[in-house]
C-alpha cells in the first residue's frame, strides 16, 4: 500500500458518462471523476480542490502519474519538505491527506509557483540527505511537474 498520484491537465466535463451497473465509469482510461475522494478531502482540507466538482466526470488533455511512495515513505518525503522550507512554502501540500484527495487548478497554481521558485534551493537541500537526497529530489520533481500540469485547468488527484 501507498500513494499514489495522478496529474491532469485541461479537464474537461464529460456530459453522458457510460457508467456501469455499480455507477463506475466504463471508459476509465479516458475519464475520471473526483467522486467520493475529494468530497472526504474538502470535508477535511476545504478549498484545496477549488476548480473542480466532485460530482462531475471529467476527460483530459494530458495526464502524469507517478508513485508518492509508501505511506511512510511519503510521510517522510513530507517531513523533509517541510523542514526544506514549510514555514514559508508548500503547506497546501504538507498539510493534506496523505491517501486520497483532490487538488484543482487554484491552489496547484499557487504550489507550482513554489516548486518552482525553490527548485535550486532544493538540489542544494537534497545534497544534505545522503544517499536518500536523490530519492527526496526525484520525487520534488515529480511533483513540481504535477502541480505545473494541474494549474492548466487541471487536478492532481491522490489515491
Amino acid at each position: 500500500m501507498g500513494l499514489d498520484i495522478t496529474a491532469y491537465k485541461n479537464l474537461k466535463v464529460v456530459e453522458n458518462p457510460e457508467l456501469d451497473e455499480y455507477g463506475d465509469i466504463k471508459n476509465w482510461r479516458t475519464e475520471w471523476t473526483p467522486g467520493e475522494s475529494m468530497k472526504w478531502s474538502e470535508e477535511h482540507f476545504p478549498g484545496r480542490g477549488e476548480g473542480v466538482d466532485p460530482d462531475k466526470f471529467y476527460t483530459w488533455e494530458e495526464s502524469f502519474s507517478f508513485r508518492a511512495g509508501s505511506y511512510s515513505g511519503y510521510g517522510w518525503w513530507r517531513r523533509k519538505l517541510e523542514e526544506f522550507k514549510g514555514d514559508t512554502a508548500f503547506q497546501e501540500l504538507i498539510n493534506f491527506a496523505d491517501n486520497e484527495g483532490t487538488i484543482g487548478p487554484v491552489v496547484s497554481k499557487k504550489l507550482a509557483k513554489d516548486f518552482n521558485e525553490h527548485a535550486s534551493a532544493a538540489r542544494e537541500f537534497a545534497k544534505t540527505l545522503g544517499d536518500a537526497g536523490e530519492v527526496w529530489l526525484y520525487l520534488y520533481d515529480d511533483w513540481k511537474k504535477a502541480f505545473e500540469m494541474a494549474s492548466e485547468n487541471g487536478a492532481v488527484d491522490f489515491h
